[in-house]
Protein backbone atom coordinates (compact mmCIF):
# COMPACT_ATOMS: atom_id res chain seq x y z
CA UNK A 1 0.00 0.00 0.00
CA UNK A 2 1.40 3.35 -1.00
CA UNK A 3 2.08 5.72 1.86
CA UNK A 4 0.20 9.02 1.78
CA UNK A 5 2.69 11.85 1.46
CA UNK A 6 1.72 14.91 3.47
CA UNK A 7 2.84 18.43 2.79
CA UNK A 8 5.37 19.75 5.33
CA UNK A 9 2.81 22.01 6.99
CA UNK A 10 0.16 19.28 7.34
CA UNK A 11 -1.41 19.27 10.79
CA UNK A 12 -1.55 16.36 13.23
CA UNK A 13 -5.28 16.15 12.61
CA UNK A 14 -4.66 15.80 8.89
CA UNK A 15 -2.12 13.05 9.47
CA UNK A 16 -4.64 11.27 11.71
CA UNK A 17 -7.25 11.62 9.00
CA UNK A 18 -4.95 10.12 6.39
CA UNK A 19 -4.32 7.16 8.70
CA UNK A 20 -8.08 6.75 9.01
CA UNK A 21 -8.39 6.85 5.24
CA UNK A 22 -5.80 4.09 4.93
CA UNK A 23 -7.70 2.06 7.52
CA UNK A 24 -10.75 2.47 5.31
CA UNK A 25 -8.86 0.85 2.43
CA UNK A 26 -7.96 -2.06 4.66
CA UNK A 27 -11.58 -2.46 5.71
CA UNK A 28 -12.62 -2.77 2.08
CA UNK A 29 -10.62 -5.97 1.79
CA UNK A 30 -12.26 -7.60 4.79
CA UNK A 31 -15.07 -9.96 3.81
CA UNK A 32 -14.45 -13.10 5.81
CA UNK A 33 -16.63 -15.73 7.45
CA UNK A 34 -17.15 -15.24 11.16
CA UNK A 35 -19.80 -15.29 13.85
CA UNK A 36 -21.58 -12.40 15.53
CA UNK A 37 -20.51 -13.91 18.84
CA UNK A 38 -16.91 -12.96 18.01
CA UNK A 39 -17.66 -9.33 18.88
CA UNK A 40 -16.44 -8.07 22.21
CA UNK A 41 -19.30 -7.41 24.60
CA UNK A 42 -17.56 -4.23 25.74
CA UNK A 43 -17.05 -5.48 29.28
CA UNK A 44 -19.27 -6.83 32.02
CA UNK A 45 -22.66 -5.15 32.06
CA UNK A 46 -22.10 -3.41 28.70
CA UNK A 47 -24.17 -4.75 25.82
CA UNK A 48 -22.67 -4.68 22.34
CA UNK A 49 -24.92 -2.67 20.00
CA UNK A 50 -26.81 -4.89 17.59
CA UNK A 51 -29.70 -4.38 15.19
CA UNK A 52 -31.48 -6.94 13.06
CA UNK A 53 -33.67 -6.51 10.00
CA UNK A 54 -33.81 -7.52 6.36
CA UNK A 55 -32.99 -6.36 2.86
CA UNK A 56 -36.10 -4.64 1.52
CA UNK A 57 -34.90 -3.72 -1.98
CA UNK A 58 -31.95 -2.53 -4.05
CA UNK A 59 -31.69 1.01 -5.35
CA UNK A 60 -30.59 1.96 -8.86
CA UNK A 61 -26.95 2.12 -7.75
CA UNK A 62 -26.84 -1.44 -6.44
CA UNK A 63 -27.13 -0.61 -2.72
CA UNK A 64 -29.14 -2.88 -0.42
CA UNK A 65 -31.88 -0.85 1.26
CA UNK A 66 -32.55 -2.16 4.77
CA UNK A 67 -35.66 -2.32 6.91
CA UNK A 68 -34.47 0.18 9.52
CA UNK A 69 -33.57 3.86 9.64
CA UNK A 70 -30.77 5.95 11.10
CA UNK A 71 -33.03 6.63 14.08
CA UNK A 72 -33.27 2.89 14.65
CA UNK A 73 -29.48 2.61 14.42
CA UNK A 74 -29.06 5.40 16.97
CA UNK A 75 -31.54 3.79 19.33
CA UNK A 76 -29.61 0.52 19.08
CA UNK A 77 -26.39 2.30 20.10
CA UNK A 78 -24.67 3.02 16.79
CA UNK A 79 -23.15 6.40 15.95
CA UNK A 80 -21.96 7.74 12.63
CA UNK A 81 -18.24 7.04 12.34
CA UNK A 82 -18.44 3.60 13.97
CA UNK A 83 -17.02 0.56 12.24
CA UNK A 84 -19.71 -2.11 12.06
CA UNK A 85 -19.97 -5.73 11.00
CA UNK A 86 -22.81 -6.69 8.67
CA UNK A 87 -23.78 -10.35 8.52
CA UNK A 88 -25.89 -11.43 5.55
CA UNK A 89 -26.24 -14.55 3.40
CA UNK A 90 -23.47 -16.39 5.24
CA UNK A 91 -20.96 -13.54 4.95
CA UNK A 92 -19.68 -11.01 7.45
CA UNK A 93 -18.26 -7.75 6.19
CA UNK A 94 -16.62 -5.01 8.24
CA UNK A 95 -17.32 -1.47 7.08
CA UNK A 96 -17.69 2.12 8.33
CA UNK A 97 -21.09 3.63 9.10
CA UNK A 98 -21.44 7.11 7.56
CA UNK A 99 -24.12 9.55 6.48
CA UNK A 100 -22.50 9.90 3.06
CA UNK A 101 -20.42 7.99 0.54
CA UNK A 102 -17.06 8.91 2.05
CA UNK A 103 -14.99 6.14 0.55
CA UNK A 104 -12.93 5.15 -2.43
CA UNK A 105 -14.54 3.20 -5.25
CA UNK A 106 -15.25 -0.41 -4.31
CA UNK A 107 -14.98 0.13 -0.55
CA UNK A 108 -17.86 -1.32 1.49
CA UNK A 109 -19.78 1.09 3.66
CA UNK A 110 -23.05 1.35 5.54
CA UNK A 111 -24.84 4.63 4.82
CA UNK A 112 -27.60 6.66 6.43
CA UNK A 113 -27.90 9.03 3.48
CA UNK A 114 -30.10 12.04 4.34
CA UNK A 115 -32.44 11.69 1.36
CA UNK A 116 -32.74 7.88 1.52
CA UNK A 117 -35.78 6.39 3.30
CA UNK A 118 -33.65 3.85 5.20
CA UNK A 119 -30.11 2.76 5.93
CA UNK A 120 -28.32 0.91 3.14
CA UNK A 121 -25.03 -0.84 2.56
CA UNK A 122 -23.04 -1.06 -0.65
CA UNK A 123 -19.63 -1.07 -2.26
CA UNK A 124 -19.03 2.58 -3.03
CA UNK A 125 -19.76 3.68 -6.61
CA UNK A 126 -19.95 0.13 -7.99
CA UNK A 127 -22.79 -1.41 -5.99
CA UNK A 128 -22.83 -4.79 -4.32
CA UNK A 129 -21.31 -7.84 -6.04
CA UNK A 130 -23.52 -10.50 -7.59
CA UNK A 131 -23.47 -12.76 -4.53
CA UNK A 132 -25.04 -9.96 -2.49
CA UNK A 133 -27.71 -9.06 -5.07
CA UNK A 134 -31.21 -10.47 -5.31
CA UNK A 135 -31.47 -11.10 -1.56
CA UNK A 136 -34.72 -9.23 -0.87
CA UNK A 137 -36.17 -10.53 2.39
CA UNK A 138 -32.83 -11.91 3.62
CA UNK A 139 -32.02 -11.42 7.32
CA UNK A 140 -29.35 -8.79 8.06
CA UNK A 141 -27.59 -8.34 11.41
CA UNK A 142 -25.39 -5.34 12.21
CA UNK A 143 -23.06 -5.45 15.22
CA UNK A 144 -20.36 -3.14 16.51
CA UNK A 145 -16.81 -3.74 15.33
CA UNK A 146 -15.07 -0.60 16.59
CA UNK A 147 -16.77 2.31 18.31
CA UNK A 148 -15.77 5.56 16.58
CA UNK A 149 -13.22 3.75 14.43
CA UNK A 150 -13.79 6.03 11.42
CA UNK A 151 -14.93 9.10 13.31
CA UNK A 152 -12.20 11.30 11.77
CA UNK A 153 -13.46 10.72 8.24
CA UNK A 154 -17.10 11.14 9.29
CA UNK A 155 -16.37 14.47 10.97
CA UNK A 156 -14.29 15.74 8.06
CA UNK A 157 -16.76 14.86 5.33
CA UNK A 158 -20.18 14.94 7.00
CA UNK A 159 -21.92 17.81 5.29
CA UNK A 160 -25.58 18.58 4.77
CA UNK A 161 -27.12 21.21 2.56
CA UNK A 162 -30.38 23.09 2.86
CA UNK A 163 -33.41 23.31 0.62
CA UNK A 164 -34.28 26.92 1.46
CA UNK A 165 -33.09 29.53 -1.04
CA UNK A 166 -32.88 32.09 1.76
CA UNK A 167 -29.94 30.20 3.28
CA UNK A 168 -27.80 30.93 0.21
CA UNK A 169 -26.17 34.10 -1.06
CA UNK A 170 -27.52 33.97 -4.60
CA UNK A 171 -29.74 32.01 -6.95
CA UNK A 172 -26.63 30.72 -8.70
CA UNK A 173 -25.07 29.45 -5.48
CA UNK A 174 -28.31 27.72 -4.50
CA UNK A 175 -28.55 26.12 -7.95
CA UNK A 176 -24.84 25.19 -7.95
CA UNK A 177 -24.77 26.95 -11.31
CA UNK A 178 -21.73 28.49 -12.92
CA UNK A 179 -19.78 28.88 -16.13
CA UNK A 180 -16.71 26.68 -16.51
CA UNK A 181 -13.66 28.73 -17.45
CA UNK A 182 -10.69 26.39 -16.94
CA UNK A 183 -8.06 25.93 -19.63
CA UNK A 184 -8.96 27.35 -23.02
CA UNK A 185 -12.72 26.84 -22.70
CA UNK A 186 -14.31 29.95 -24.20
CA UNK A 187 -16.32 32.26 -21.93
CA UNK A 188 -19.93 31.24 -21.55
CA UNK A 189 -19.65 28.09 -23.67
CA UNK A 190 -19.79 25.48 -20.89
CA UNK A 191 -21.91 25.61 -17.73
CA UNK A 192 -22.49 23.16 -14.89
CA UNK A 193 -25.48 22.99 -12.57
CA UNK A 194 -27.67 20.75 -10.46
CA UNK A 195 -30.66 19.22 -12.22
CA UNK A 196 -32.93 21.55 -14.23
CA UNK A 197 -35.50 18.74 -14.60
CA UNK A 198 -36.00 17.01 -11.23
CA UNK A 199 -37.11 19.28 -8.41
CA UNK A 200 -36.22 16.75 -5.71
CA UNK A 201 -33.66 19.20 -4.32
CA UNK A 202 -35.96 22.25 -4.70
CA UNK A 203 -33.50 23.75 -7.18
CA UNK A 204 -34.81 22.91 -10.66
CA UNK A 205 -36.63 26.20 -11.26
CA UNK A 206 -33.57 28.21 -10.23
CA UNK A 207 -31.38 26.12 -12.53
CA UNK A 208 -33.83 26.49 -15.41
CA UNK A 209 -33.89 30.27 -14.96
CA UNK A 210 -30.08 30.29 -14.98
CA UNK A 211 -29.99 28.28 -18.21
CA UNK A 212 -32.49 30.62 -19.86
CA UNK A 213 -30.58 33.73 -18.75
CA UNK A 214 -27.38 32.28 -20.20
CA UNK A 215 -29.06 31.13 -23.44
CA UNK A 216 -28.04 27.49 -22.92
CA UNK A 217 -29.08 25.50 -25.98
CA UNK A 218 -27.83 21.99 -25.24
CA UNK A 219 -27.99 20.02 -21.98
CA UNK A 220 -25.85 16.98 -21.18
CA UNK A 221 -27.92 15.11 -18.58
CA UNK A 222 -25.78 12.64 -16.62
CA UNK A 223 -28.55 11.47 -14.30
CA UNK A 224 -31.71 10.51 -16.09
CA UNK A 225 -33.17 7.89 -18.39
CA UNK A 226 -36.00 8.72 -20.76
CA UNK A 227 -38.43 7.09 -18.34
CA UNK A 228 -37.29 9.39 -15.54
CA UNK A 229 -37.61 12.41 -17.80
CA UNK A 230 -41.18 11.43 -18.59
CA UNK A 231 -41.90 11.14 -14.87
CA UNK A 232 -40.67 14.73 -14.35
CA UNK A 233 -42.41 16.15 -17.40
CA UNK A 234 -45.63 17.49 -15.87
CA UNK A 235 -43.69 19.49 -13.27
CA UNK A 236 -40.69 20.55 -15.37
CA UNK A 237 -39.78 24.25 -15.36
CA UNK A 238 -40.80 25.88 -18.66
CA UNK A 239 -37.32 26.42 -20.14
CA UNK A 240 -36.23 22.92 -19.20
CA UNK A 241 -39.33 21.48 -20.86
CA UNK A 242 -38.64 23.57 -23.97
CA UNK A 243 -35.12 22.15 -24.29
CA UNK A 244 -36.46 18.60 -23.80
CA UNK A 245 -39.28 19.07 -26.31
CA UNK A 246 -36.82 20.49 -28.86
CA UNK A 247 -34.52 17.47 -28.64
CA UNK A 248 -31.73 19.51 -27.04
CA UNK A 249 -31.02 17.08 -24.17
CA UNK A 250 -28.39 14.35 -24.47
CA UNK A 251 -29.23 11.58 -22.00
CA UNK A 252 -26.18 9.91 -20.47
CA UNK A 253 -27.34 8.21 -17.22
CA UNK A 254 -24.11 7.50 -15.37
CA UNK A 255 -23.47 5.76 -12.09
CA UNK A 256 -20.84 7.22 -9.81
CA UNK A 257 -17.71 5.23 -10.71
CA UNK A 258 -15.71 7.11 -13.38
CA UNK A 259 -13.45 4.09 -13.92
CA UNK A 260 -16.29 1.67 -14.74
CA UNK A 261 -16.58 0.50 -18.34
CA UNK A 262 -20.25 1.51 -18.45
CA UNK A 263 -19.42 5.04 -17.25
CA UNK A 264 -16.64 5.44 -19.81
CA UNK A 265 -18.63 4.00 -22.72
CA UNK A 266 -21.71 6.15 -22.05
CA UNK A 267 -19.63 9.27 -21.48
CA UNK A 268 -17.59 8.81 -24.66
CA UNK A 269 -20.75 8.25 -26.72
CA UNK A 270 -22.25 11.47 -25.31
CA UNK A 271 -19.07 13.47 -25.94
CA UNK A 272 -19.03 12.26 -29.55
CA UNK A 273 -22.54 13.65 -29.94
CA UNK A 274 -22.05 16.94 -28.10
CA UNK A 275 -20.36 18.94 -30.94
CA UNK A 276 -23.29 18.22 -33.25
CA UNK A 277 -25.45 20.35 -30.95
CA UNK A 278 -25.13 24.12 -30.55
CA UNK A 279 -23.44 25.88 -27.63
CA UNK A 280 -23.78 27.06 -24.92
CA UNK A 281 -23.79 23.71 -23.12
CA UNK A 282 -24.84 22.69 -19.62
CA UNK A 283 -23.63 19.56 -17.81
CA UNK A 284 -25.58 18.28 -14.81
CA UNK A 285 -26.44 15.21 -12.77
CA UNK A 286 -28.74 15.46 -9.75
CA UNK A 287 -26.66 17.64 -7.44
CA UNK A 288 -24.00 18.63 -9.97
CA UNK A 289 -21.23 17.31 -7.75
CA UNK A 290 -19.41 14.09 -8.59
CA UNK A 291 -20.65 12.78 -11.95
CA UNK A 292 -20.77 16.35 -13.22
CA UNK A 293 -17.42 17.06 -11.60
CA UNK A 294 -15.74 14.07 -13.26
CA UNK A 295 -17.05 14.85 -16.75
CA UNK A 296 -16.27 18.57 -16.43
CA UNK A 297 -12.76 17.74 -15.22
CA UNK A 298 -12.23 15.64 -18.34
CA UNK A 299 -13.43 18.47 -20.58
CA UNK A 300 -11.34 21.03 -18.70
CA UNK A 301 -8.17 18.93 -18.84
CA UNK A 302 -8.72 18.16 -22.52
CA UNK A 303 -8.75 21.92 -23.10
CA UNK A 304 -5.46 22.42 -21.26
CA UNK A 305 -6.58 23.07 -17.67
CA UNK A 306 -4.06 22.59 -14.87
CA UNK A 307 -4.60 20.40 -11.83
CA UNK A 308 -5.26 23.47 -9.70
CA UNK A 309 -7.92 24.75 -12.10
CA UNK A 310 -9.73 21.40 -12.08
CA UNK A 311 -9.47 21.10 -8.29
CA UNK A 312 -10.75 24.65 -7.80
CA UNK A 313 -13.78 23.97 -9.99
CA UNK A 314 -14.47 20.66 -8.27
CA UNK A 315 -14.32 22.19 -4.78
CA UNK A 316 -16.47 25.17 -5.79
CA UNK A 317 -19.49 22.86 -5.69
CA UNK A 318 -18.81 22.08 -2.04
CA UNK A 319 -18.50 25.79 -1.30
CA UNK A 320 -21.87 26.36 -2.97
CA UNK A 321 -23.74 23.55 -1.24
CA UNK A 322 -22.06 23.43 2.15
CA UNK A 323 -20.41 26.84 2.55
CA UNK A 324 -17.03 25.26 3.23
CA UNK A 325 -14.06 27.60 3.37
CA UNK A 326 -10.85 26.27 1.87
CA UNK A 327 -8.69 27.81 4.58
CA UNK A 328 -10.87 26.90 7.55
CA UNK A 329 -11.86 23.51 6.09
CA UNK A 330 -8.49 22.48 4.69
CA UNK A 331 -8.81 18.90 5.98
CA UNK A 332 -12.18 18.45 4.29
CA UNK A 333 -10.86 19.84 1.00
CA UNK A 334 -7.81 17.58 1.22
CA UNK A 335 -9.92 14.47 1.71
CA UNK A 336 -12.34 15.45 -1.07
CA UNK A 337 -9.42 15.70 -3.46
CA UNK A 338 -7.81 12.46 -2.23
CA UNK A 339 -10.96 10.33 -2.15
CA UNK A 340 -13.01 11.80 -4.99
CA UNK A 341 -11.12 13.90 -7.53
CA UNK A 342 -7.58 12.53 -7.64
CA UNK A 343 -8.47 8.88 -8.38
CA UNK A 344 -10.62 10.08 -11.29
CA UNK A 345 -7.91 12.33 -12.73
CA UNK A 346 -5.28 9.64 -12.33
CA UNK A 347 -7.51 7.15 -14.16
CA UNK A 348 -8.20 9.50 -17.07
CA UNK A 349 -4.53 10.46 -17.29
CA UNK A 350 -3.10 6.96 -16.88
CA UNK A 351 -0.98 8.38 -14.06
CA UNK A 352 0.02 7.26 -10.60
CA UNK A 353 -1.91 8.81 -7.74
CA UNK A 354 0.65 11.08 -6.18
CA UNK A 355 1.76 14.43 -7.47
CA UNK A 356 -0.74 15.15 -10.22
CA UNK A 357 0.29 18.78 -10.68
CA UNK A 358 2.82 18.14 -13.47
CA UNK A 359 0.63 16.01 -15.75
CA UNK A 360 0.06 17.22 -19.31
CA UNK A 361 -3.69 16.74 -19.09
CA UNK A 362 -4.49 17.85 -22.64
CA UNK A 363 -2.27 15.11 -24.07
CA UNK A 364 -3.17 12.48 -21.47
CA UNK A 365 -6.94 13.02 -21.70
CA UNK A 366 -6.81 13.03 -25.50
CA UNK A 367 -5.07 9.65 -25.35
CA UNK A 368 -7.72 8.40 -22.92
CA UNK A 369 -10.48 9.31 -25.37
CA UNK A 370 -8.59 7.78 -28.29
CA UNK A 371 -8.10 4.57 -26.32
CA UNK A 372 -11.82 4.46 -25.55
CA UNK A 373 -13.31 4.83 -28.98
CA UNK A 374 -13.07 8.44 -30.11
CA UNK A 375 -11.25 9.34 -33.28
CA UNK A 376 -8.82 12.27 -33.45
CA UNK A 377 -11.33 14.09 -35.65
CA UNK A 378 -14.03 13.64 -33.00
CA UNK A 379 -11.68 14.89 -30.27
CA UNK A 380 -10.78 17.92 -32.39
CA UNK A 381 -14.47 18.64 -32.93
CA UNK A 382 -15.16 18.41 -29.20
CA UNK A 383 -12.30 20.77 -28.37
CA UNK A 384 -13.42 23.20 -31.06
CA UNK A 385 -16.97 23.18 -29.68
CA UNK A 386 -15.67 24.09 -26.22
CA UNK A 387 -13.00 26.64 -27.17
CA UNK A 388 -14.74 28.58 -29.98
CA UNK A 389 -16.17 31.86 -28.67
CA UNK A 390 -19.90 32.37 -28.98
CA UNK A 391 -20.65 34.99 -31.64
Amino acid sequence: MKEVQLEPHASASLQSLCKSTLLLLLLSCMSVMSSCSDNDDGGEGVQTPVIEGKIVSYNEFGAAMLSFTSADMKKAGFTLGDVVTITVNGQTIDMPYYDGFYALTGVYLCVAYPTYPSVCFTANNVGLPEELRGLEGQRVVITMKEKGGMDDVQKALSMTYGFDRNDYNSDEEFANARAVSAGSIAPGVLHRTSSPFSNELSRAFYVSDYLEQNHVKTILNLADTEAKMQSYYADMPPYSRLRWDNGDVILCPLKADPAADEFVNLMVAALKELPSHPAPYDVHCMEGKDRTGYVCALLEGLCGATYDEMADDYLKTYENYYHINREDDAITCYVLRELRLNPCLAFYAGAEEGDLSDVDYATAFSKFLLDNGMTQEEINALKAALTTPIP
